[in-house]
């Protein structure tokens, strides 16, 4: 009986909320159409005034992608401006990679979009994302960490490095339209000097050890929706990788 506990919970491995398990599943999250391109919507005030502002900026798709790693291989795959970003993996194929998504929010208008000013006080920060697939498992525990990476740069050293500040939440099967509160994860982002991008990297603790590296944190609220969303006040400049310039553009021309 003591064996059989020690193997339950050890498929429960996690963080201070328990919620983490040892057989997570793989997410896919939509990064094509305006319609359900990965949206961040922020809400702040530029002092001295304290009148709220509000600015909706579509990911950048040149930017966004992901990074498979075949532990088989001992390899990592980076796939910049997909359809689909990916993370987690299939856990009843030992040979299959773990993939780790990753989204840029350019702050600084680069793509057309609105801007947050490098003075802004953050009030509110919700990320809204369509997830086009859950497979192999009802539930996926999720890491959601604040990172950088180089714009339109994105390599395999960005698979495994530090986090500026993480958030957890939950995938499930049934979900569509997924807003996330990232209001902390912003907030951490103003305050990192320099900084012209709201970068995010979406991944599951695969190895169950994840946790035991990190400091503890808290989980993120989420809410799901079934309508797709009203962008009348935006003019998207995000096509697909194939169409936008791949080298960054001068660092000079990116100051917020």
């Amino acid at each position: 009986m003591g064996m059989v506990l020690a193997v339950a919970l050890a498929g429960c491995i996690g963080g201070g909320d328990g919620r983490f398990s040892a057989d997570p599943g793989l997410v896919g999250i939509a990064d094509s159409g305006v319609g359900t391109a990965p949206l961040l919507t922020v809400i702040y005030t530029v002092p001295p005034s304290g009148t709220l502002i509000t600015a909706n900026i579509l990911s950048d798709r040149a930017s966004d992608g992901d990074i498979a790693y075949d532990p088989i291989l001992d390899l990592f795959t980076v796939t910049a401006g997909p359809s689909i970003v990916l993370f987690g993996e299939d856990r009843h194929d030992l040979d299959s990679p773990e993939y780790r998504a990753f989204l840029t929010f350019p702050l600084d208008g680069f793509t057309g979009q609105d801007v947050v000013p490098s003075d802004a006080v953050i009030v509110d920060a919700t990320l809204e994302v369509f997830v086009d697939r859950v497979s192999f498992a009802s539930v996926v525990p999720t890491f959601l960490d604040l990172v950088q990476y180089p714009f339109r740069g994105l390599t395999a050293w960005d698979y495994d490095t530090t986090p500026l500040l993480y958030r957890t939440l939950d995938f499930y099967s049934s979900d569509n339209y997924v807003q996330i509160d990232v209001t902390t994860l912003m907030q951490e982002a103003q305050r990192t000097p320099g900084l012209t991008d709201f970068q995010v990297r979406f991944l599951v603790d695969t190895s169950g050890t994840l946790l035991r590296s990190r400091a503890p944190s808290t989980v993120t609220g989420r809410t799901v929706g079934s309508q797709s969303r009203v962008l009348d006040n935006l003019s998207p400049n995000r096509g697909p990788s194939a169409s936008q310039p791949m080298t960054p553009p001068d660092p000079a021309s990116r100051k917020r």
